[in-house]
């Protein structure tokens, strides 16, 4: 080989390596959101036409608030009217959702008794526990959870891996070991820099509208700061006001709560997309603990004797994954794989770990 091509050989080879030094992957990061007990015929539907009449009890819908500000001829103009940011930017140019009966699409708990804590203890560990979790009960969770799993895995510190939650149970089942990760649930207080959240970490107690439960704003203004302070790997935010309003029967509130669900995920994503870190580089999960009845008499219960509550959603938007709106037709999905693909999207294998568990849903795939 002559010396001029020889160099030209080392020339490229250099080039070669440096693009491939410079286009390593960065470490990706995970956010989960779960909107408690939030139902397929809301989240793909929008406002309930035979709920609304049923709690209207014989009264004319044209004065109501709910109907006027809600309604609209089709499902997907009513479903757009409740969350605009998740059924329009998220879904068309970022996400999927899977869970839409009308489109053969399903996602189903795998827990028999359609609650909340059996749900989350599915969501965390990637398997249900029916022999031991039953009910709401407080009791600590008998395995490690995901995000305990990634901080010991990535060797991370305890600030990467963080749970805020409008919940104080969550405290028993975010984590098995207490103190693995940074835990800010039900009305803990939260420290902060500035002085507002200070201020509205004081006043908590002050403003209590269900036992255990403090209001989901509180949370998502505790999890927006730490997001922006901490910079976590993996980020859990469970809201629950959705669940609350509907155990109470107030059918026009959880309207109000998904829209106000949809403005924190507008917050989130766009804080998200700000930051160098997750931009273009984290998955976002967003599903439910578990679904409710699907009639009038039963759209605000939920428990093992409704079979309609195992039905739950799923949206993913994930930088590797092209699909896009809605799947049509395919597998079931199940609760119990979100775990398993959550330790995936940062590099870690769930099934070594826990073979029990649900397998990863894969997020690299084509429309």
């Amino acid at each position: 080989m002559s010396l001029r091509l020889l160099l030209l050989s080392c020339l490229l080879s250099c080039c070669a390596w440096s693009h491939a030094a410079g286009s390593a992957a960065k470490p990706r990061n995970v956010v989960l959101v779960t909107l408690d007990g939030v139902r397929v015929q809301e989240m793909f539907g929008g406002a309930d036409i035979a709920v609304m009449k049923h709690l209207a009890r014989g009264a004319p819908l044209d004065g109501n608030a709910s109907y006027q500000r809600y309604w609209a001829p089709s499902a997907e103009e009513r479903r757009a009217r409740i969350m605009p940011f998740l059924w329009g930017t998220l879904l068309r140019q970022h996400a999927w959702i899977a869970g839409d009966p009308a489109k053969r699409s399903h996602v189903e708990v795998t827990n028999r008794f359609h609650t909340s804590y059996p749900g989350y203890a599915e969501i965390l560990t990637g398997r249900a526990h029916d022999e031991v979790i039953v009910d709401n009960k407080e009791q600590r969770i008998p395995v490690p959870t995901v995000l305990e799993f990634a901080r010991r895995e990535l060797q991370l510190p305890r600030s990467a891996v963080a749970a805020f939650s409008s919940w104080d149970l969550t405290n028993s089942f975010a984590e098995q070991e207490p103190g693995t990760i940074t835990l800010n649930a039900g009305f803990a207080a939260y420290a902060s820099g500035d002085p507002a959240l200070r201020a509205l970490s004081a006043a908590q107690d002050e403003m209590v509208a269900w036992d255990g439960s403090r209001f989901d704003y509180i949370t998502e203004r505790f999890a927006l700061d730490y997001l922006k302070r901490e910079r976590p790997r993996l980020l859990y935010v469970l809201l629950g006001d959705t669940d609350e309003v509907a155990h109470d029967g107030r059918y026009e509130l959880l309207l109000q709560s998904l829209r106000h669900a949809d403005h924190f995920l507008e917050e989130l994503w766009t804080q998200l997309q700000a930051m160098p870190q997750y931009r273009d580089n984290t998955v976002l999960i967003v599903t439910a603990d578990h679904g409710r009845g699907k009639t009038p008499d039963f759209w605000g219960s939920h428990d093992e004797e409704i079979e309609a509550a195992k039905n739950i959603w799923l949206v993913v938007a994930a930088p590797d994954d092209a699909r896009r709106g809605e799947l049509e037709g395919g597998p079931t999905l199940y609760q119990n794989q979100i775990a398993a693909t959550i330790a995936k999207a940062l590099g870690l294998d769930f099934d070594r770990a826990y073979p029990e568990a649900g397998k990863p849903i894969d997020l690299h795939s084509t429309p």
